[in-house]
């Protein structure tokens, strides 16, 4: 029986051999022609000779041979290379998430612009408001399933971009010629909502535009792009923003502060001052609020903290303010009942072991819990369970928690219901605006069927405050019962 050829045939091991033997055989006859002498010699010189011209020739065949296998063998490797190295190339110049160019292609493009001095080149930066709450709640892959349809409508309403580039998170930038009218059209198409991970996502976006000019390279065109971006979101997003040069002057001035912010940390320059919170029915002060000066630096708080903020330095700020705050108070409360109020930002509520930090100064500082408030914006209260939970954490040990500023964010009582809240300070605009507004009446009215206890701030006329109280307003606060003022100042 004959076997069937096998698809995979094994190479014949006596491949390309007899020319390897022959030529082995000529250059051992010539070899031992060379050793034989006399006739014996003569006689086989003939024979030899054409041995030697044989295996001469195999020698040039089997050196072809291997010559040519040698040049296809490279060929091979060159193709695959080559191959290998245009897909490394693209993988460096995009993202590999939404398949648009990246940052390397990006700064690559603004960078020939600037050398050939293209002229009317547009450049826009484009952040997702809300994405990080995506990524919170549904996770990651749900993000990047967002992203990618982001990525489709963008090109569908950007068709005449000369790039769309994801540089990212959820920063995404584009390159044009013209003013940049088009953004417009991709805000619009990215109002409708998007089906991610079983719901309906809803998204707004901001922009920065700067146009392509004196900038010495890609890392200026984007530096004066991302300010304008951080202006439209300081502005509220799910807006644009031009960039103006009085941007960069403004950021320099940021970054003067952040460095004198650092170094007065540091250097222990700051100082805390108290206003009086005072109970309307007898007029007498129940609580102080504690408030951040920087007299070293002669910037006011409306000026500096702020920045603090935006650099993240209001975190250890802030705990020096509680620790300071805490050790002022306690021989206020031991004597004269006195409780103590102590803003706290967002972020500094964001930190892991903000409750066990809250409770440390506490013991360290002897103060007791029913002596402390903690002051935060309704911003920073809504729509956050992990920070519900950690404020109701410190309530069930006995720690106050205040709405500051009450009426300038969301300004619905809704919501109060379901926070762990015990104070509401009712922001000095309805104070200035008159006590006698509905708005003011409604106010005080829910927060009592609330059980919550009411601060007006800003009261600065008797008539102001005999107003707030005929209207049930449990306390007040402002420069009739005095200014923020050094804590050996306090008179109680």
């Amino acid at each position: 029986m004959r076997r069937k050829p096998s698809p995979h045939p094994r190479p014949d091991p006596m491949a390309g051999r007899p020319s390897t033997l022959l030529a082995v055989a000529g250059v051992f006859l010539i070899a031992f022609s060379a050793a034989v002498p006399g006739m014996l010699r003569q006689a086989l010189s003939g024979v030899a000779m054409l041995v030697a011209l044989g295996a001469a020739g195999a020698a040039v065949l089997l050196v072809r041979q291997r010559a040519h296998r040698l040049r296809h063998s490279l060929a091979r490797s060159s193709a695959r290379s080559k191959g290998l190295e245009r897909e490394l190339r693209q993988r460096a110049t995009l993202d590999p998430v939404t398949g648009l160019a990246n940052r390397r292609q990006l700064t690559e493009r603004l960078d020939r612009v600037l050398a050939g001095a293209t002229p009317g080149v547009t450049v826009a930066l484009l952040d997702l408001d809300g994405f990080k709450d995506v990524n919170d709640t549904l996770g990651h892959a749900a993000g990047d399933e967002l992203l990618v349809q982001v990525s489709q409508r963008l090109r569908a309403a950007l068709p005449g971009a000369d790039l769309l580039a994801r540089l990212g998170d959820d920063e995404f930038a584009v390159v044009w010629r013209g003013p940049g009218q088009a953004l417009d059209q991709a805000f619009a198409q990215l109002r409708p909502s998007f089906p991610v991970a079983g719901r309906q996502v809803h998204l707004t976006a901001s922009a920065g535009l700067v146009a392509v000019g004196d900038q010495r390279g890609s890392a200026d065109v984007l530096r004066d792009a991302d300010l304008a971006l951080d202006a439209a979101k300081g502005a509220g997003k799910d807006r644009v923003v031009r960039f103006d040069p009085g941007l960069r002057t403004a950021a320099a001035r940021q970054q003067q502060l952040a460095t004198g912010l650092r170094r007065a940390l540091a250097g222990g320059e700051f100082t805390l001052h108290y206003q009086p919170v005072v109970r309307l029915a007898d007029g007498r002060v129940t609580a102080v609020e504690a408030l951040l000066r920087w007299p070293a630096g002669g910037v006011p708080p409306l000026t500096f903290i702020p920045v603090a903020e935006a650099t993240g330095l209001i975190v250890p700020l802030g705990w020096w303010v509680l620790r300071q705050a805490c050790a002022d108070a306690r021989e206020w409360f031991e004597r004269d009942g006195v409780a103590v109020t102590v803003n706290v930002s967002g972020r500094q509520l964001r930190e892991h072991d903000f409750v066990e930090r809250v409770l440390a100064v506490l013991d360290e500082t002897g103060l007791p819990a029913a002596a402390l408030v903690l002051e935060l914006t309704e911003s920073v209260l809504v729509d956050d369970a992990e920070r519900t939970a950690r404020l109701g954490r410190l309530r069930e040990r006995g720690v106050r928690i205040a709405v500051d500023d009450f009426g300038t964010g969301y300004s619905s009582l809704a919501y109060l219901v379901h926070l762990p809240v015990d104070i509401l300070k009712i922001d000095r605009t309805f104070t200035a605006s008159g006590v006698d507004s509905t708005l003011m009446k409604v106010i005080l009215q829910l927060a009592e069927g609330l059980s919550l206890q009411t601060v007006a701030e800003g009261v600065e006329t008797d008539a102001q405050a005999a107003a707030l109280k005929a209207l049930g307003c449990h306390y007040g606060q402002g420069y009739l019962y005095s200014r923020p003022v050094p804590a050996g100042a306090l008179s109680f």
